[in-house]
């Protein structure tokens, strides 16, 4: 699963922009999965009752039965089960209109705050739960509004999950434990200037389970590797997103804002250079801006990340290579390395 992924709300597909396409689901699942289910359900040996939400993975020699959460709920249970808790929350299922073939798992109430629906994803042939999508249902008229309302949720989610980092340019911010992933997005609307807010949240044990029982995996996000019940540990970010944006606001004032956004710690400033970092657990991103007057010509970026997802992200934003090293995309120029250390250089410009 992701270093993000991450980025599926069906509801919210004909009300939001297409240019985006929902990345912040299209992190976690690469399509719209169903949420109908067959009333024959496969059993596959896991006891619901002991498995736990978000216990301290320090504390435990063996994390199998530990999971990711949504408002105290595990997710990997049987999807009756869980909706019975949503229920006993105060949570309304709603009843689809017209003949269903089978069973849907949709669910109306408020979330951190705000009314929202919420869709339970669950996989094929067991129907176990492995991931909760949180559409808001309020609309913000301007950006500033939307902005406001997923700084809210950021620091809401950030107190339950842990770090994360921003992502997709500042539209999103992914929080990837060992557990699983949680994702917050904003959209604008297709039509109009209004925007919509959500997030998701799975679980990477549950996913993988999925991911074994799906007929067609062929746009699927491959699950990360599980081992004692805890995922591998997650080493990418956004660093493309970031310098792609940096190299759009070239004076230093709004570098300085963009770097604070990412939440990057600011350097000392030289005459030279101006220079940030970001950890986040075992993850170090160390930025360098070489300065010309108040302006900034190049950056580069070191980190202990995954050299084939920055290849893969600068090609997804547009950069093109022959040979893997020297990207191009306009006027803008990219060149990824890999140094003796094997932290990841990658230099923009």
């Amino acid at each position: 699963m992701r270093s993000c992924r991450y980025v599926l709300i069906l509801v919210a597909a004909l009300l939001w922009c297409q240019p985006s396409e929902g990345q912040f689901l299209k992190k976690l699942f690469k399509k719209k999965h169903k949420t109908e289910k067959k009333e024959k359900v496969s059993s596959d040996g896991i006891n619901d009752d002991v498995q736990t939400v978000l216990l301290d993975i320090t504390t435990l020699t063996d994390n199998s039965n530990n999971r990711n959460g949504f408002l105290g709920i595990p997710l990997g249970i049987k999807a009756e089960r869980f909706g019975k808790q949503l229920t006993e929350q105060g949570f309304t299922e709603r009843i689809p209109e017209g003949k269903q073939t089978a069973k849907s798992y949709v669910y109306d109430g408020e979330v951190y705050g705000s009314p929202s629906h919420i869709t339970l994803y669950t996989s094929e042939q067991t129907s176990r739960v492995f991931a909760v999508d949180v559409e808001e249902t309020t609309i913000y008229p301007t950006e500033a509004d939307v902005k406001e309302r997923f700084q809210q949720l950021k620091k809401q989610l950030t107190a339950v999950y842990g770090k994360g980092y921003m992502d997709d340019g500042g539209e999103s911010y992914m929080i990837v434990s060992r557990l699983g992933s949680v994702c917050i997005h904003y959209e604008r609307a297709m039509m109009g200037s209004s925007y919509t807010i959500g997030f998701t949240i799975d679980d990477a044990k549950a996913y993988q389970m999925a991911y074994g029982e799906m007929a067609d995996k062929e746009n699927e996000s491959l699950p990360r590797i599980i081992e004692n019940g805890l995922a591998t540990a997650e080493c990418h970010t956004d660093i493309v997103g970031l310098g792609y944006k940096l190299l759009k606001n070239k004076s230093l004032s709004a570098a300085k804002t963009v770097l604070t956004e990412y939440e990057y710690v600011m350097g000392k400033l030289t005459a030279k250079q101006q220079s940030a970092s970001l950890s986040i657990n075992d993850y170090h991103s160390t930025i360098v801006l070489s300065r010309k007057k108040q302006s900034f010509t190049t950056l580069t970026i070191i980190a202990n990340d995954d050299v084939e997802k920055v290849r893969k992200s600068l090609k997804t934003n547009g950069f093109m290579t022959t040979d893997n090293s020297h990207f191009q995309q306009g006027k803008m120029s990219a060149t990824l390395n890999v140094d003796s250390q094997g932290q990841v250089v990658l230099q923009m410009k």
